[in-house]
């Protein structure tokens, strides 16, 4: 199962919830891949020891005809993780050919891991293509604010073309409202009609440091629950993700 994370819009959470869904795989049993496609590399620093991630192969030779990269150990036992690095960024300049190199890769490193989660960076590439053109699934996170779905159509029309001539297997996408505020009046609003509009997923994931706290600690909320609240609204919509897209739990 290879899941992309994706949105037009950065500071959305998508490398929240990326880290999340491959703990949470993680802790069901399955051996996790996490591919940081942002080089930024948040879920690189998550996931992984940022000092050994810059002698390992990174993400960018995805693109590479040199062979299938290999990962390097994650944090977690079952988690193993394809770094970003700086080199990313040249690569939404490459040839279509080289996204078809790493939709390869993906497919075959697939046969070793259970689950791949991938995290994108929030524009259209060649990165975003090989991403959605190799997943069976796709999570769009949406703050609830009024212009949430702006950058959205452009990535759901990039989705729809994937699908009708790259990939068939791409299902719809799933969204996710994160960083609600439940007291506002305007986000309730918000979240009401993005229900009506898109396929979104509960619980709707509160805006809380707990989380970005937890992960500054290399851990999913839940395993630091300053929040239990909190905590329990992330495990629960991860567990829901992932049990619609039939990951199994071995534990």
């Amino acid at each position: 199962m290879i899941v992309t994370v994706a949105n037009h819009k950065g500071g959305v959470g998508k490398t929240s919830l990326a880290a999340h869904l491959a703990f949470r795989a993680a802790e069901r049993g399955n051996k996790v891949l996490a591919v940081d496609f942002d080089a930024q590399g948040n879920l690189t620093g998550t996931l992984a020891d940022r000092g050994k991630a810059l002698k390992a192969d990174g993400a960018e030779r995805l693109f590479s005809a040199d062979g299938v990269p290999v990962p390097m150990q994650g944090v977690d036992p079952n988690i193993h993780v394809l770094p970003a690095t700086a080199a990313l960024n040249a690569t939404d300049r490459g040839q279509l050919s080289q996204a078809f190199t790493a939709i390869g890769h993906l497919k075959t490193l697939n046969k070793e891991f259970s689950v791949i989660v991938i995290d994108t960076a929030p524009a259209i590439g060649l990165r975003l293509t090989a991403a959605l053109a190799a997943s069976q699934r796709l999570v769009i996170p949406l703050q609830p604010e009024s212009y949430a779905v702006d950058g959205v159509a452009s990535l759901l029309a990039e989705a729809v073309s994937i699908s009708e001539h790259m990939n068939p297997n791409l299902a719809p996408a799933e969204f996710v409202i994160n960083a609600i505020n439940p007291r506002a009046k305007q986000h309730a609003t918000t979240a009401q009609r993005l229900m009506q509009q898109f396929k979104v997923r509960t619980p709707h994931l509160r805006r809380a440091i707990a989380v970005a706290d937890a992960l500054a600690a290399k851990k999913p909320v839940w395993r630091n629950p300053s929040n239990s609240a909190v905590a329990n609204e992330w495990a629960v919509l991860c567990d829901e993700l992932l049990d619609e897209f039939g990951v199994v739990d071995w534990t």
